[in-house]
């Protein structure tokens, strides 16, 4: 269990160090600009609205960085329902995750799925199906462009249940997918 905490403490320390300070240079980079006087309304108006979003990616940063420092981080499950509240997108979720790393990884390989499904193909509704050795995902999306290469995305979620000893199956328009426990 110390592993675990000292590797979240690493994670969010390089995080810390890294990319949110990269936002942050990126934000100020984006108020000098808007700050110009020759900057036109247009492009000021297209600006700020960069600068709503680096600001709202930093706000999630600082609190991914929390939640890894904190010793009462969420459970898995409720991390899960936290980050999906966040998607523009209606979910139902059956069941729970398990505690401790199998859920952390379980419920960052069903955001990944959701966050595709709300951006490549069109999805509004989500149902996840929770059970012991075996997760359900369905959404309303279609898939809106295939490829023969997978996506980092989709690598990423191979990677990260094979290390687990999880495995992938999909619905040839990627409409259900199912994540299983290989053991």
């Amino acid at each position: 269990m110390a592993d675990l905490a000292d590797e979240r403490v690493r994670i969010a320390r390089e995080l810390h160090d890294g990319i949110a300070q990269d936002l942050a240079a990126i934000g100020y980079s984006l108020d000098a600009e808007i700050g110009r006087t020759d900057t036109s309304a247009e492009s000021r108006a297209a600006l700020r609205a960069l600068r709503e979003e680096v600001t709202s990616l930093n706000s999630k940063m600082r609190d991914e960085i929390f939640r890894l420092r904190s010793a009462s981080a969420p459970l898995p499950h409720e991390h899960l329902v936290s980050d999906l509240e966040d998607l523009p997108i209606d979910f139902q979720i059956t069941g729970e995750l398990p505690p401790e790393s199998l859920g952390i990884a379980l419920g960052k390989t069903l955001l990944e799925l959701a966050r595709n499904a709300c951006e490549h193909s069109d999805a509004t509704e989500l149902q996840i199906d929770i059970f012991d050795s075996k997760v359900n995902f369905r959404s309303n999306g279609k898939l809106i462009a295939t490829k023969k290469t997978p996506g980092f995305g989709l690598v990423g979620i191979i990677e990260r249940l094979d290390a687990i000893g999880w495995a992938l199956e999909i619905s040839d328009d990627y409409t259900e997918i199912n994540l299983l426990d290989s053991h």
